[in-house]
């Protein structure tokens, strides 16, 4: 049977966890479903912006608050825009407590040309938003990255670490330095995935592939 890897729910949000116990429904639904060690929590906007952006090599869900209680806080819509500086391959779910008709048009343009998985108001029900969770992870597991993940991950470590790729610049790229370079979109990584999907393509054409293959 294949691993798969799991998917981190990164949480930043300022309301929904106190720091001794947390009871907010949401936060005890994910983590039964997904697992405790799988959700993580920030309070502050930009301690969650750093565990993305130095985290970028795994398979993360945003949950993002849009507003933050602390004015020292940068608001949702920054940190998400400096998310999208580095990656385009990392789900974020915005939630906001104003109506979404309220939201600044351009600032819904710029959601919508930066490729926002969704935007939903914090005043729905828990469950709406625990199912936007559920279709992102459900649409990054079938993503190339991911299937690349999954596939790297039943290597032992020893053999993740070794060169397999080398350009004609003399760069050369590990298992896991490649996994990284697609989840980070640079060109190396991006090359590769392309390569990888044509490849695929003809192989398919030429013979029958199992379904575990």
């Amino acid at each position: 049977m294949n691993q798969i890897v799991p998917t981190k729910i990164v949480v930043i949000h300022d309301d929904l966890f106190d720091e001794e116990n947390n009871t907010s429904p949401i936060i005890v639904t994910l983590k039964l479903k997904y697992g405790e060690s799988n959700v993580v929590l920030f309070r502050h906007s930009r301690e969650g912006l750093d565990y993305v952006l130095n985290n970028l090599g795994q398979k993360m869900v945003v949950l993002l608050d849009r507003n933050f209680q602390d004015s020292r806080e940068i608001d949702g819509i920054e940190v998400f825009e400096k998310i999208r500086e580095e990656t385009s391959l990392v789900y974020v779910i915005l939630v906001t407590a104003s109506r979404i008709s309220e939201i600044n048009s351009d600032v819904l343009k710029k959601l919508i040309n930066k490729d926002l998985f969704k935007l939903e108001s914090f005043t729905s029900d828990y469950t709406k938003i625990v199912n936007l969770i559920d279709e992102a992870i459900q649409l990054l597991d079938v993503r190339v990255d991911a299937v690349i993940e999954d596939w790297i991950v039943r290597h032992p470590v020893e053999k993740r670490n070794q060169v397999i790729l080398k350009t004609k610049e003399g760069e050369t790229y590990t298992m896991n330095d490649l996994l990284e370079s697609i989840r980070k979109q640079t060109d190396v990584g991006i090359t590769f995935e392309k390569n990888l999907l044509k490849l695929a393509i003809e192989l398919f054409s030429r013979q029958k592939l199992k379904l575990d293959d």
